[in-house]
């Protein structure tokens, strides 16, 4: 199914019929094995422990996503260009089902010629820099990607010890007409540095940093709000993250469980199991345990907001510029 066709459906789905639970965005973790060792992420990601599907499975989960309501397929890890076989991955990926994102922390992006094939197979590059990931300076030749016809979508993790620098950061990104989404931390059940920043003080950043840079920064107001509790009352997920090997923890990677597997069954037939039902309640149930969740889709929380975020990433689409 074509993505535009899917997204049309998807808008109908979730804002008209008011379906909570209609996955668009697929966070596909092609690989948990990095070169980095980031203090905020989950060792899972990055130690090997979760492996790394061959190159035929991987490219089965893909075809399990074809006909489902994914629009975004973004890749991602681990660091996904340590695999030898992501050039091919996401030449296969990019065929008009989805709109194609790299997520990367860049380490491979100076080689010109990788980065060039790069740029004709993904819609979006996705590129992680922040102080944890030791590239802060990757900030300062940003627009050399222009060269490339790239859209860059900077992603930053905000921590409780650098709200005070995100603004030097939104700046740099709008010199080159990018975006820059910004994340908190996340301190996971087992971490023992504690890094999530106070919801409160971000959304006092955030909401200064979106009147003031308002298309370069890519939270939502929805994001934003959602952060001092203005939710609406309404928990959705629209959003799904893939293992390496095709398995689907549901409805999320933290709190989820594994319902199926992706290069065996079609993401469809998957969420059609009573099991999805019972979890999708339970969800809906225990709602604060499911914030970070909650957090990443509550920008679609009114057609209001959706349609506000969709007219700018419309414009970046076509324009390449924020």
């Amino acid at each position: 199914m074509r993505r535009d066709i899917k997204a049309i459906n998807w808008f109908i789905k979730t804002q008209i019929l008011r379906d909570p639970f209609n996955p668009a965005y697929a966070t596909f973790k092609v690989t948990s094995n990095c070169n980095l060792r980031c203090t905020f992420c989950n060792p899972s990601y990055y130690n090997g422990e979760l492996g790394e599907g061959s190159t035929d499975t991987i490219k089965k989960i893909i075809d399990n996503l074809r006909d489902s309501s994914i629009i975004v397929l973004s890749f991602e890890g681990g660091e996904p260009t340590t695999r030898g076989d992501i050039l091919e991955l996401l030449q296969y990926a990019h065929d008009g089902s989805f709109y194609v994102m790299l997520t990367t922390n860049g380490y491979r992006l100076g080689d010109e010629s990788f980065l060039s094939k790069v740029a004709d197979n993904i819609d979006f590059l996705h590129y992680s820099i922040d102080e944890y990931h030791w590239n802060t300076k990757a900030l300062d030749n940003l627009c050399r990607f222009r060269k490339y016809g790239l859209k860059v979508n900077v992603q930053t993790v905000a921590t409780r010890y650098n709200l005070h620098k995100l603004e030097d950061k939104v700046k740099k990104v709008r010199e080159c007409n990018y975006k820059i989404l910004i994340l908190p931390a996340v301190d996971y059940p087992d971490s023992k540095v504690k890094l999530a920043p106070d919801n409160h003080e971000l959304y006092n950043v955030l909401s200064e940093l979106k009147k003031k840079y308002s298309s370069t920064l890519n939270n939502s107001w929805g994001f934003i709000e959602a952060l001092r509790g203005n939710v609406n009352g309404r928990l959705v997920s629209y959003s799904i993250s893939i293992y390496p090997n095709g398995d689907l923890p549901y409805p999320d990677d933290i709190n989820g469980e594994v319902i199926g597997n992706l290069s065996q069954e079609n993401l469809n037939d998957l969420l059609k199991k009573p099991r999805v039902k019972e979890l999708q309640k339970k969800m809906l149930e225990q709602q604060a345990k499911y914030e970070y969740l909650h957090l990443q889709t509550a920008s679609f929380n009114s057609i209001k907001d959706l349609a506000e975020y969709v007219s700018e990433m419309v414009k970046w689409r076509f324009t390449g510029k924020a």
